[in-house]
């Protein structure tokens, strides 16, 4: 198996194929519901190659793997053994919204593939009809037609057959329960809609057909029906009583109670949803796109998808979650491109630039969003700018979804439907979403880290260089000035030789030179200071002026980032002098290396400490031993 070795170790980390209750998956994360979440090791888990992230949401523990996810999922589930219909395990007790947020989830994203499938299919069927490759009067036309509605139409037995894994509970049963409200005696019934009843009892006409709420409700309810029976029925008569009685007790109470509650719950849910939409859209779909890759983060972005199935099925579209979804989505994917075409790190340029292609052609964004925006935070601030400004332009133009998939440019067809086409208006929302979120990104920057192959590689380039007999290496001055022993430099910290040995100089020209050949290791947002790792292994830090930080920068001018390879003479940075004299603070500039301790000797060129030089930056003023 592919996997093994992952699964090994994320079976480890987690405490093992014991402390697994349940584990399913969807796009991108396998999603457990643990025993005892303490026993997992998170930090153990984010450790594991090819995991992006561990998110803990739901009552699940959520693992971050990727389009790849689908692959880990099959080996692991060969290589456990796990009961999933047994009632009597124990259950960790969670809060109301942890409980609701991974029923849904739970119960909803087993199925979302299948819908989106169907969906795509359906639309298919639609292109092909517009083109006239295809009649709709055609029997093709009609078995086609009959396979991708099968997706939708029975969703209420693919949401029962997942919603009893989640509440532990027979999973045929719950199939059952949802193949029930979709019986076409059921469906005959409510065509005719005269009165109906039950014992006497009005019962309620209502369609359930590509429902979610009323599978979920029912087999919750039947859940502890189920249980119930389970206790009191004879062994004897166990195998056709306890289903048989499950039926005839959860059945009615379906029809009579819990479909058309659920179904007014999906209604209110629907009106609130359309009536944002008419009267506030502006406002709300920004926001919400904004807001989209954070719920992403956490795991309950799914928790809004039976909002969008529901609106695809009783409205014939979904004006809100799919248009958020698709600002979202692109702004994730933009901001992984400006930072793959900005980093100077060769494993984030090449996962940032995947990353990107892959939420722009499926809308899968959790390598993008973990992998790159989450992981450096200030992308995640372009993308967030970029989803509200496409946020904005999507309400205006009243954008529609018209089934539920992952919007992206592969999904385009998703925005026509009939007697509707919306591409275009999708097409100018990636675009905007793409441009702002690029340019946002771009602007706020973010802190690049050091390529550490980069770093090895430089070490072992000018490793051939390095003296490794312990002869002399010398470091040039990094300003032109008055050498002076470093403990006349006004602050401690500095004179005291606590973070190294080094030298002080007061300077008489404001440029700072590298002392030798390097890596910049570290620059700071006042630009006051630098950090340098040399080829001669020596970690240095120059610093211009005492308590200079205050001056928040102004004055300073940063000439390389981080990262950069600089070369000996290299102007790293410019400084003014009056400016830092004009400000009440000392200009000396001092160069220390760091690591003093590597070394057996390091010495300066002065003879004594009261000696003073006057020095430019191709004069030597630090020996290493």
């Amino acid at each position: 198996m592919r996997y093994e070795k992952m699964n090994q170790e994320i079976l480890a980390a987690i405490g093992g194929e014991e402390n697994i209750q349940s584990v399913v998956h969807c796009a991108t994360r396998l999603r457990f519901v643990l025993k005892d979440e303490s026993k997992a090791d998170d930090k153990k888990a984010e450790a594991i190659d090819g995991i992006l992230q561990v998110v803990k949401k739901g009552g699940q523990y959520q693992l971050v793997i990727g389009n790849n996810v689908e692959d880990v999922y099959d080996d692991l589930i060969k290589m456990i053994h796990i009961e999933t219909s047994d009632s009597n395990k124990p259950k960790k007790k969670q809060n109301l919204f942890d409980t609701i947020i991974g029923a849904i989830t739970g119960s909803i994203a087993p199925a979302i593939p299948l819908l989106a499938g169907a969906g795509m299919g359906k639309v298919l069927l639609l292109i092909l009809t517009i083109c006239h490759v295809l009649s709709d009067k055609s029997q093709t036309y009609q078995l086609l037609n009959l396979i991708f509605d099968t997706g939708y139409y029975f969703m209420p037995a693919y949401v029962g057959f997942s919603a009893a894994k989640i509440f532990n509970t027979d999973r045929m049963l719950g199939a059952f329960i949802g193949l029930m409200t979709v019986h076409p005696s059921w469906v005959q019934i409510v065509t005719t809609n005269k009165p109906f009843h039950f014992l006497g009892l009005p019962v309620p006409l209502v369609q359930y057909s590509s429902t979610l709420i009323t599978a979920i409700l029912s087999v919750w309810i039947m859940s502890y029906i189920y249980k119930f029976i389970r206790k009191i029925t004879p062994g004897m008569v166990k195998v056709f009583m306890e289903p048989m009685l499950t039926m005839l007790i959860t059945g009615p109470l379906v029809f009579l109670i819990i479909g058309p509650i659920s179904n007014w719950i999906s209604e209110g849910i629907g009106f609130i949803a359309m009536w944002l939409f008419r009267n506030a859209g502006v406002i709300a779909i920004p926001i919400l796109a904004a807001l989209y890759p954070w719920l992403v983060s956490i795991g309950i972005h799914k928790a809004l998808s039976p909002i969008s199935i529901q609106l695809v099925a009783t409205q014939g579209f979904d004006p809100i979650i799919r248009v958020v979804a698709l600002c979202s989505n692109m702004s994730q994917a933009a901001a992984s491109l400006a930072v793959g075409l900005k980093t100077k790190n060769k494993k984030l340029k090449s996962l940032a630039l995947s990353s990107s292609v892959t939420a722009y052609l499926g809308g899968i964004t959790e390598p993008a969003l973990f992998g790159v925006n989450l992981r450096l935070k200030k992308p995640m601030y372009g993308a967030m700018i970029g989803g509200a400004i496409a946020g904005i332009v999507a309400s205006f133009m009243k954008l529609k979804a018209f089934i539920y998939v992952t919007p992206a440019f592969l999904s385009l067809p998703m925005w026509i439907s009939k007697t509707e086409n919306f591409v275009v208006q999708a097409i100018i929302v990636i675009i905007v979403a793409s441009v702002a979120t690029f340019i946002a990104t771009w602007i706020i920057g973010f802190d690049d880290p050091i390529d550490e192959d980069q770093v090895k590689n430089a070490k072992k380039e000018e490793k051939k260089n390095f003296d490794i007999d312990h002869k002399k290496h010398e470091l040039h001055a990094p300003v032109k000035g008055q050498l002076e022993d470093i403990s006349k430099v006004a602050d401690p910290t500095f004179a005291s030789g606590v973070m190294g040995k080094g030298i002080a100089i007061v300077p008489s020209e404001g440029k700072i030179f590298a002392p030798e050949d390097g890596v910049v290791t570290a620059v700071f947002d006042t630009h006051h200071a630098i950090g340098l790792h040399l080829s001669n292994d020596a970690d240095v830090l120059i610093h211009v002026g005492i308590d200079t930080v205050e001056m928040k920068g102004k004055g300073f001018k940063q000439l390389v980032q981080k990262g950069d390879k600089v070369t000996a003479g290299q102007e790293l940075l410019d400084f003014n002098i009056d400016e830092i004299k004009k400000n009440g603070y000392d200009p000396t500039v001092v160069m220390i290396v760091t690591n003093s301790k590597d070394f057996l000797e390091v010495l300066t060129v002065l003879k004594d400490k009261d000696a003073t030089k006057e020095v430019t930056n191709q004069d030597n003023v630090i020996i290493l031993a």
